[in-house]
């Protein structure tokens, strides 16, 4: 397939601490492979990176969540992971007309600290170098992206005990949007549902409600998104959860079909 007149755009995965992004992102992809590879139009590839190749890491994921233990936490954003999403039209069995209907998109996940979050969006103190660096990539990933895919873990978001630290940073975060990159894509994805036991609640209400600075605040261009990445959790005798032997997931291309719309 020629490239030389493709057009890339380039989306970002963005997420608070401790948010559910690796166990999204990893089950996410896998089904999108699997989308991909049924079709005739679509080309899904996992791109190298600089200290890790992405089909390994997304391996080892999806491997030790059907083993029923979570993934493991990605060494350093520096590192990233990434895949391309080819789109193209064809006609017995071959691409036509690509410079009207060919569209290269490329998503980047990088695992940036928690501690670069609230240094790029004003709520850490006394920030180290290293985290000032985080921060200072992350935000210029922001301004240059297509879509942006937010990841909230929404038991944190809605039953946490540290909702003011949430609000100021996500106030922060949506304003800066706003003023460096105002045209964005930006889904909203409320993860970690299982963890509601089946009961859905109007989580955009509740963000309205206890949440009202942070939502005047949210850019124009976005969508809200309930995703199920694993379909239930385990639950130990001490509280702590774990993926079940049969994963069921569900929703979890919706955010991905709307940003890219395949």
């Amino acid at each position: 397939m020629n490239t030389s007149i493709d057009h890339i755009d380039n989306y970002l995965f963005l997420g608070l601490p401790k948010s559910g992004k690796t166990t999204y992102f990893s089950i996410m992809a896998q089904h999108l492979q699997d989308v991909a590879n049924r079709t005739n139009h679509l080309r899904f590839l996992f791109l190298p990176t600089n200290g890790d190749i992405t089909s390994d890491f997304i391996d080892d994921c999806i491997s030790r969540i059907q083993n029923q233990r979570w993934p493991r936490k990605t060494v350093d954003y520096d590192t990233g992971y990434s895949f391309e999403l080819d789109k193209f039209f064809t006609f017995m069995g071959k691409p036509i007309l690509q410079k009207f209907f060919y569209r290269k998109a490329v998503i980047d996940y990088h695992d940036y600290p928690g501690e670069a979050f609230e240094v790029a969006f004003g709520v850490g103190d006394d920030p180290t170098p290293a985290m000032q660096n985080a921060a200072a990539d992350m935000k210029s990933r922001i301004k240059t992206a297509s879509g942006l895919f937010l990841i909230l873990d929404a038991d944190a978001l809605f039953n946490g005990a540290d909702k003011k630290k949430t609000k100021r940073t996500l106030t922060n975060l949506f304003r800066y949007i706003k003023e460096s990159n105002p045209d964005v894509k930006l889904a909203i994805i409320f993860n970690k549902l299982e963890l509601f036991d089946g009961y859905k609640q109007d989580f955009i209400r509740i963000i309205r409600q206890d949440y009202s600075n942070v939502f005047s605040y949210l850019p124009y261009n976005k969508k809200f998104f309930d995703v199920y990445p694993i379909g239930s959790v385990c639950t130990d005798d001490d509280g702590s959860t774990y993926p079940p032997k049969t994963l069921s997931s569900r929703k979890i291309l919706d955010p991905v079909k709307w940003m890219i719309k395949f």
